[in-house]
């Protein structure tokens, strides 16, 4: 029985030792499965700093105490990247497209307010795009309705009485910056470990592994550990940009350690299921990128996927991507997003990856006969 665990063991580590060994000789795929990855988080996160809030320019001709307490105001809505500009530096800004809109305060902003006296406060928009468009007309009632309840709560006899689920707020962008770490996982696991499986078939050095007595269990997990050391690199670089340059700090160092180990070895043992089935590098490499987009915003990076259509949180709870997102928000921000609870998404994630190594294995046997 040791003798067994033993013979199984040199097996695995030998199997982990040539795949390091042939990945780091062949430097192509294996900087493009270091670097792409953290291309994926740099590019989707500067897309999302993009679209966060609308610039916007507003023309402080009244500065009271009223007129700053307005600005205040429309600096807390969470819609708007303020700066103040002159009326003409405004529209040079508007018309060359660098702001979405200019809010313009009159010079008798505080004297009206003061005598009771309706005030307009000009809004001028770019509506070239509908999302900041949709933005500003939501964001700039919210400033007025705000201001008005700090400034005059005498007045306001109606107020929101809020109880926050969670004890603290999540921008936009840390919320969806975690999500994106699971896809830049998700393409790591597959380009190192697919474009690792497909080589041996390439350069027709599995038939050397096949005709050995070695179990093909015991190949495969060699071969996995190989890519999975392998990735660790990838992973260190894509936690030190989310938490050391994006600033999401995590909530849960465990679970962030674990999660992301875990999440690592479900596309590990896919990306070797896909790589022993196409053999082909580059195959596997299109097809990991091409699904990794349609992957992502299937599985709720923006909320809950409850937020959305039966059908999309039907196809959502299909793939492992899922189930990713969710265990990471909960080690980042300590969030609940279904009512599964944490023990059971996570033993999803590792149904997965038993699933994804066992299916690799059959396909393995089933290679040795047709070879």
């Amino acid at each position: 029985m040791v003798e067994g665990i033993g013979y199984h063991g040199r097996v695995i580590w030998a199997c982990a030792k040539k795949e390091i060994t042939i990945a780091l000789t062949d430097r192509v795929f294996t900087v493009a499965a270091l670097i792409v990855p953290l291309n994926v988080l740099i590019l989707l996160s500067l897309f999302v700093l993009a679209g966060s809030n609308a610039p916007t320019a507003v023309v402080m001709n009244d500065r009271g105490p009223y007129a700053q307490a307005f600005y205040s105001a429309m600096s807390t809505a969470h819609s708007f990247r303020l700066q103040q500009a002159s009326a003409a530096e405004a529209q040079a800004l508007i018309t060359a497209g660098q702001i979405v809109a200019v809010v313009t305060l009159p010079p008798d902003f505080d004297t009206r307010l003061q005598q009771n006296q309706p005030v307009q406060v000009d809004v001028e928009v770019n509506n070239l795009n509908t999302d900041f468009t949709n933005d500003i007309r939501r964001a700039v009632p919210l400033a007025i309705t705000s201001f008005y309840a700090r400034a005059f709560p005498h007045l306001v006899t109606v107020t929101p009485s809020e109880h926050d689920l969670y004890r603290q707020d999540t921008d936009y962008i840390p919320y969806l910056t975690v999500s994106i770490l699971v896809v830049a996982l998700m393409i790591s696991g597959l380009l190192q470990a697919g474009t690792g499986a497909a080589r041996e078939w390439e350069l027709e050095t599995m038939k050397e592994l096949l005709l050995s007595p070695a179990p093909r269990w015991a190949m495969l997990a060699g071969k996995m550990l190989g890519a999975f050391l392998l990735s660790l690199a990838a992973v260190g670089l894509l936690l030190g940009v989310l938490i050391g340059v994006v600033g999401v700090w995590p909530a849960h160092w465990d679970e962030v350690i674990a999660f992301t180990l875990l999440t690592l070895l479900i596309f590990i043992a896919l990306g070797t299921l896909l790589g022993t089935l196409l053999q082909n590098r580059q195959a596997v490499t299109a097809l990991a990128l091409g699904t990794a987009l349609p992957l992502f915003f299937l599985s709720g990076p923006f909320g809950p996927i409850s937020f959305t259509t039966p059908l999309i949180q039907i196809l959502a709870q299909l793939f492992p991507v899922y189930y990713a997102i969710v265990v990471q928000q909960h080690a980042f921000h300590d969030f609940t997003l279904n009512t599964y609870g944490l023990a059971i998404n996570v033993a999803v994630l590792g149904g997965y990856a038993l699933g994804f190594m066992g299916l690799a294995t059959w396909v393995l046997r089933r290679s040795t006969v047709r070879h």
